[in-house]
């Protein structure tokens, strides 16, 4: 027997054994650590650990039986023993096994003591906020509703509003993918498997938890589980004296251990962030805790409420940031939600805003507020940066990539770039029917019908009584299919499922409009300057009404006050259509450029300026006051800048091309294409807001007194016809107008 062990020394078989072992070990670490990060199935570390198992005999027979030899590798019983060099193979082998097993001791140092969440947390370098990660990674966490385990029902609020800190913080950490409340809170009191949420949520991890109020303590019990094996990760319970001080202190370090049994990079700004404590005054923690759940109601009666409690939170605390921010959301919810003016409401937002961030400059909440004081206001260069720099402080805020979303599409008029943020902000909020309504929005503007539809569908899936996906359909019904009677049935459900929004009255009445029932129109128009006087949607609607009973000059009043109070630009362009039309009746060309002049600068900025969904309109409008002012060439820039843009959009939808192509024509003086584009229309279906065209837009001032433009509206004024007698056979007392 020794002197078998003394040929295995001589070949090299133990030392090639030790070595294979040592490096076997390590390499199924380092692999261990790459399938967690990807989620890989069980199998896949199954399968290599076997590899491996069977690998060792075949590595020391293959030891045995061969040599390594100056002239290469031959068999042992070739090799004269004069000649071997076994002797230095042997010590190389050393070497080998002495740096493997020093790499494999430093690798098990940095698994004990800085990735695992029993030390402090791993700090990575400052970056730009990491790509978001699904759930085939483990760093993804949905953290479900706390049971509350007071006695007390009135501590329900507190119960919720240290759920929705949890996330805040968790939701600062940018290598994590966090749900935010909205998914979430539809998993209350759930029964659930854990396998079955974290599918629908697209999350690796979850987090359940309770909290009990007694007295003057809390106890908070989490636990942290994987969503696909149903396996405890980690569980803490936190006994505390009920202080400020310590419910900061317990969500930051839940925050920290998350993030280190989930092997997430924290930055040093992030540990700092998620560190600090907003208040040390627990009654001003407690009223900012009650606004925030007020403020979720999204009632006009809600807001006003959550106002009242975070101004509370400010008299107890006249340092507390976030309160600040609370104020300011509620004063800009009031556009709307109250139909409050854009510019009014920044006014009173600001000081608010800027007091926040005089207290936390690093506030990614407050950064959002600012950029939508600064959209308001019409600073849209400055608001692009608030948001930019929001994202990057809050990256995982799912509202906030929602309103950069919605600030591309409605001021910069970028479709396509608004709807990459509405898909980043859906990763965070999966079940937000908000978020599926802006997508359905942003993928209609482009064209991509049938799945704006699909994301409609997913709005009642997860919000049946979510009013605004009824008045999309609405719209869609009457702009894509010319189906007004259609969109009168899907408005007059939006009504009746949020009726003190005046939008939904204003919609109703120009539907009727295009219907050619003015009576009802306007008593549709009463309703909502009944619901809200002189608010947005009324004031547009107003302004169009007016112009189509033919009292221009009024109409062209309301009209201007409704564009000085749009901050959606491509809102502005019938109001200003409006004012226009009525300036060069009254042969005023000067004040007509000068109008378009205000309020789309970039026109007169450069000779061809930059077109987007936005703006086009506009620019039309603006090329025929060119082409009657004699700055033909002008005109033809804008108009060619306009053409190129267009190109591929959608003829049909709020914002399709359906009738841009006959007012081009007509500006240039091209009538008998003119007519061509507007045969081909009307044989589309192209119906929205009809009635604009035929009486009011001067761009087709041109082609009024040809019989061809009656001959081609007349068609639409039967299909009408038709459509009213269908909305008349199932109009009810419940539907119809009885103001």
């Amino acid at each position: 027997m020794a002197g078998l062990f003394e040929e295995l020394k001589r070949r090299n078989v133990v030392r090639v054994g030790v070595a294979y072992l040592a490096a076997s070990w390590l390499i199924l670490q380092v692999i261990d650590l790459v399938i967690e990060n990807v989620a890989a199935p069980p199998w896949v570390m199954q399968f290599i650990l076997a590899g491996t198992a069977i690998g060792f005999p075949i590595v020391l027979a293959f030891a045995w039986a061969f040599e390594l030899t100056p002239d290469g590798v031959k068999r042992e019983r070739d090799v004269d023993r004069s000649q071997s060099i076994t002797r230095v193979t042997g010590r190389r082998l050393n070497r080998v096994i002495t740096v493997v097993l020093v790499i494999a001791v430093g690798l098990l140092l940095v698994d004990k003591f800085l990735l695992r969440s029993t030390a402090p947390v791993q700090m990575a370098e400052e970056s730009a906020p990491a790509e978001v990660e699904g759930n085939s990674s483990r760093r993804s966490v949905a953290v479900l509703p706390f049971a509350n385990r007071s006695n007390a029902e009135d501590d329900a609020f507190f119960v919720d509003g240290i759920h929705d800190d949890i996330l805040t913080q968790l939701a600062k950490i940018s290598a994590l993918k966090v749900i935010s409340r909205t998914s979430v809170m539809q998993y209350r009191d759930t029964e659930k498997p854990m396998r079955d949420i974290g599918e629908e949520l697209d999350v690796g991890t979850i987090m359940e938890g309770s909290v009990q109020r007694a007295g003057n303590r809390v106890r908070i019990n989490v636990q942290l589980i994987d969503a696909n094996t149903d396996e405890h990760i980690w569980a803490e319970i936190y006994d505390r004296g009920l202080t400020a001080a310590n419910i900061f202190e317990i969500q930051t370090e839940i925050a920290r251990t998350i993030a280190g049994e989930l092997r997430a990079n924290l930055t040093e700004r992030e540990a700092k962030r998620i560190s600090l404590r907003p208040t040390e005054n627990f009654e001003a923690y407690e009223a900012y805790l009650l606004g925030r759940q007020w403020m979720s109601k999204r009632t006009t009666t809600a807001i006003s409420q959550a106002k009242a409690y975070f101004e509370q939170a400010i008299n107890l605390d006249p340092n507390f940031s976030l309160a600040y921010v609370g104020i300011s959301e509620t004063i800009i919810l009031l556009v709307d939600y109250g139909g409050a003016y854009p510019a009014d409401v920044a006014r009173e937002a600001e000081p608010y805003v800027q007091k926040a961030l005089e207290l936390d400059p690093d506030s990614g909440e407050a950064l959002f507020s600012l950029a939508t004081v600064y959209e308001y206001v019409g600073d849209y260069e400055a608001a692009t940066d608030a948001y930019i720099r929001g994202i990057e402080l809050a990256p995982n805020y799912a509202v906030g990539h929602m309103w950069y979303g919605l600030h591309l599409e409605s001021v910069r008029g970028r479709p396509k770039a608004a709807l990459e943020q509405f898909r980043i902000a859906s990763k965070f909020d999966p079940l937000s029917a908000v978020n599926y309504a802006n997508m359905s929005a942003s993928l209609e503007t482009i064209g991509r019908f049938d799945e704006a539809i699909e994301y409609l569908d997913k709005v009642d899936e997860v919000d049946p009584a979510y009013g605004f996906s009824h008045m999309i359909r609405g719209y869609r019904s009457w702009a894509i299919d010319g189906r007004v009677d259609l969109a009168i049935n899907w408005l007059s459900g939006a009504k009746n499922l949020d009726p003190g929004d005046p939008a939904t009255h204003t919609g109703i009445a120009l539907a009727y409009s295009d219907l050619g029932d003015d009576q009802s129109a306007w008593c549709w128009m009463d309703g909502a300057i009944s619901v809200k006087d002189n608010g947005r949607p009324t004031i547009w609607s107003l302004a169009y009404l007016t112009a189509l009973r033919g009292e221009m000059s009024e109409a062209a009043k309301i009209g201007r006050q409704a564009a000085s109070v749009i901050y959606r630009r491509g809102d502005m362009s019938i109001p200003l259509g409006i004012v226009k039309t009525h300036l060069l009746r009254q042969d005023d060309i000067g004040d007509a450029k000068t109008l378009y002049e205000e309020f789309f600068p970039e026109f007169t900025e450069a000779a061809a300026p930059d077109m987007n969904s936005q703006n086009y309109y506009a620019a039309i409008s603006f090329a025929d006051v060119l082409m009657r002012a004699g700055d033909t060439d002008h005109a033809n820039q804008i108009i060619d800048a306009v053409e190129v843009y267009i190109q591929g959009l959608p003829r049909l939808g709020a914002s399709g091309t359906a009738l841009t192509d006959v007012q081009i024509h007509a500006v240039r003086g091209d009538i008998e294409k003119a007519f061509a584009a507007l045969r081909e229309a009307v044989d589309e279906g192209w119906r929205f807001n009809w009635r604009y065209y035929y009486e009011v837009d001067s761009t087709l001032e041109p082609l009024r007194s040809r019989p061809e433009f009656e001959a081609a509206f007349a068609i639409i004024q039967r299909d009408m016809s038709r459509q009213l007698e269908s909305v008349r056979a199932w109009e009810t007392i419940e539907t119809r107008c009885t103001n």
